[in-house]
């Protein structure tokens, strides 16, 4: 799993991430870009020799616990953000953004309480984060273009377009 945490979590979902960038999507640019700096994060700190594990190994428990819970946190604080940036977005969209963020609530708050019930809580909200991370990119993929119909994902926000118009005509 080490290697799957460096090359396709964290180098692949870096690059995307800059490409997104490059193509003047900063929404998604900043999303994949920090997950994939994440899981690269994550992947190097399991290599033996770079000092993470021999560091945590050292540090007592309920330490470990401490900043492992604050890094999670700060992770759903990230989240949130990115959900807030995401209202106007289809309703998959803003699933997958929900159950992330619940995802890392619980896996923070099962890692400050030790209780592992929490913590299988929040890998079953990040498996339903997979799940719904997969149909999506299977509605990007799979449309007229290319399949026999579009992947329905809920687009519910239809701004008045009317009012759009007048407000770039200066009325």
């Amino acid at each position: 799993m080490t290697g799957q945490a460096i090359a396709v979590a964290g180098i692949a979902q870096l690059f995307a991430g800059l490409w997104q960038i490059a193509n003047g999507d900063t929404f998604e640019g900043a999303a994949f870009s920090s997950f994939g700096s994440s899981w690269l994060a994550k992947g190097l700190g399991m290599v033996p020799g770079i000092g993470v594990i021999d560091y945590q190994a050292n540090e007592s428990p309920r330490v470990a616990r401490r900043q492992n819970g604050i890094v999670g946190l700060a992770w759903s604080i990230w989240v949130l953000i990115l959900l807030a940036g995401n209202v106007k977005s289809h309703f998959v969209n803003i699933l997958m953004f929900v159950t992330l963020n619940l995802q890392l609530d619980f896996g923070c708050a099962g890692t400050w309480t030790n209780n592992e019930r929490i913590t299988k809580a929040g890998g079953w909200f990040g498996f339903f984060c997979g799940l719904t991370a997969m149909y999506n990119a299977a509605s990007i993929l799979l449309n007229e273009e290319n399949f026999w119909c579009n992947v329905p994902v809920g687009n519910w926000y239809n701004p008045d377009t009317k009012l759009d118009e007048e407000a770039e005509a200066g009325f």
